[in-house]
């Protein structure tokens, strides 16, 4: 059954791809290379952050970001559900909490004396940045085929993330070099 929810998990991440996803192989618990249960933990860490900080930015009553935010929150609702599938599959048990630097980030989104929408932008074009580095790098040298699938099917969302991040902080004059 978890190999079917995975394959449809991961399907859904495809964003209209058409191609097939096979079925996650279940290894026995302490057989994943510990280079991929890093990357399953971090990769889980980092959804939680993007989610709690997109959350808090479409909660806010006046926001110029809020489609961004709430591209942001399906993308990495999507990957959070196919991540906690695969990480099942693969027996790793994930934390599921934010990183500490993220929780204070979080809280700074709350504020009323700050710019929420330029901060959260420029957050997101950073740790975009550094997911599509992670997601790559799990793409191009882990040993599970199922990771390395996972990473490549979650790549183009988070691609876009940055873009528009990016375009954001262009059209303000704060593009980063």
């Amino acid at each position: 059954m978890r190999k079917i929810l995975l394959a449809a998990a991961l399907a859904a991440l495809s964003f209209g791809a058409s191609a097939q996803m096979r079925e996650a192989i279940e290894v026995p618990p302490g057989a994943l290379d510990q280079a991929d249960v890093d990357f399953l933990r971090t990769a889980d860490t980092a959804n939680i952050d993007q989610l709690t900080f997109a959350m808090r930015v479409t909660g806010r009553d006046r926001t110029s970001v809020r489609s961004l935010a709430e591209n942001v929150l399906s993308s990495h609702r999507k990957s959070d559900d196919a991540l906690r599938l695969l990480a099942a599959a693969k027996h790793v048990d994930l934390d599921h909490r934010m990183s500490p630097r993220a929780q204070s980030e979080a809280d700074d989104l709350l504020r009323r004396d700050v710019n929420v929408d330029r901060m959260y932008v420029e957050d997101l074009a950073r740790d975009s940045a550094d997911m599509i580095a992670l997601y790559e790098n799990a793409r191009d040298t882990s040993r599970d085929p199922d990771i390395r699938q996972y990473a490549d099917t979650m790549l183009p969302a988070l691609r876009s993330n940055e873009r528009q991040a990016q375009d954001r902080l262009a059209r303000a004059g704060l593009a980063r070099e």
